[in-house]
């Protein structure tokens, strides 16, 4: 394989990790804020249904939109987006309310970080990346609220 090929097949490789990630953070915090106030197994079953549906889904759309049918890109975008589902969630089977709130943030907190950083560009990729974080917890504990 030539250097611009394996170039392309990495960079390919590391924009589906990256878009499976934030995807599966972005939908994770978002549902954690929404249905925190609902006690830790309320947020605990709508983060599993997140990740049977978001996770699998991820994956299975990185497969069906690909002409190739490369089941290593859908792999690695299933697993990229179920792994930002489960972690920001983990806090919620030890603990509720605030503690498991302020846990999740903060955890959401350091995947953005390491996002940001395999993003190509610089400063401004770091505030993209927790802008859009910010903005959806915003409006996800805003709609919440509503319930």
């Amino acid at each position: 394989m030539d250097e611009t090929v394996a170039s392309t097949a990495t960079t390919s490789t590391l924009s589906t990790a990256i878009f499976g990630a934030a995807d599966g953070l972005v939908a994770t915090m978002a549902l954690i804020l929404a249905t925190m106030g609902h006690g830790h197994k309320v947020v605990l079953l709508a983060v599993f249904g997140l990740l049977i549906a978001e996770g699998l889904g991820m994956a299975a759309s990185e497969f069906l939109s690909d002409p190739t049918r490369d089941l290593k890109t859908a792999t690695i975008m299933g697993t990229a987006t179920s792994i930002a589902i489960v972690v920001p969630g983990v806090p919620w089977t030890f603990t509720s309310g605030a503690t498991a709130t302020v846990a999740s943030c903060a955890i959401a907190f350091v995947l953005a970080g390491v996002i940001a950083k395999a993003r190509p560009g610089g400063i401004s990729t770091w505030f993209q990346t927790y802008g859009v974080l910010i903005a959806v917890s915003v409006i996800a504990t805003l709609a919440g609220r509503l319930s």
